[in-house]
């Protein structure tokens, strides 16, 4: 009689995993474009017996714990991941999310996630809240920082150097254009 452990090394020989190792850095770039990656840690861990994929995601902070936009993002994070890995094979895949504390918040977050997801009322408005977050947060970590560089490049060349405003703006356009080709490749690379 074949136990669970032999159906698992049987399943393990015929079917190819995909490569799940990268579940908790997907996750940190997503959220890290409209929260701070300090205010959570992400684990993937597997239970061989169940054939089952968990993904930990502990709160830092008690901070995000009762903000809807973050269990709407982890809840839309886990629905898509989990058609992907259902698709990919037989691997089934759960997110769990935990507070600061200890205490499991997965139950309030697929609650409150699903909520604002599969509401079609609440749903415009939740995109509208993110998109605004996503933007802010986009501002504050990318455009003001700079900003600030690049208008001190330009006093500098126009009190320092003494190169007339309209050169040295000129200047700093190519700069800038420079900047984001710059930035644009090394995205790329990384793809």
């Amino acid at each position: 009689m074949a136990t669970d452990r032999d159906r698992y090394n049987a399943d393990m020989k015929t079917t190819t995993r995909p490569d799940v190792e990268r579940l908790p850095a997907d996750l940190d770039r997503f959220l890290s474009d409209f929260f701070d990656s300090r205010d959570w840690q992400a684990e993937i861990k597997f239970d061989p017996v169940a054939n089952l994929l968990f993904l930990d995601v502990r709160l830092a902070t008690g901070r995000l714990s009762n903000d809807d936009r973050f269990f709407s993002l982890v809840e839309h994070f886990s629905r898509t991941r989990h058609a992907v890995l259902r698709a990919a094979g037989s691997l089934s895949f759960r997110c769990r999310l935990y507070a600061p504390d200890g205490a499991d918040l997965t139950a309030r977050l697929h609650e409150r996630g699903s909520a604002y997801l599969d509401d079609h009322e609440r749903a415009p408005a939740m995109r509208r809240r993110l998109m605004w977050l996503g933007l802010r947060r986009r501002l504050v970590r990318d455009v003001a920082p700079m900003t600030a560089v690049w208008t001190a490049a330009v006093a500098v060349i126009t009190l320092v150097v003494g190169l007339p405003v309209d050169l040295a703006l000129v200047l700093a356009a190519g700069g800038i254009g420079l900047q984001a080709l710059l930035a644009t490749r090394l995205a790329e690379g990384r793809r």
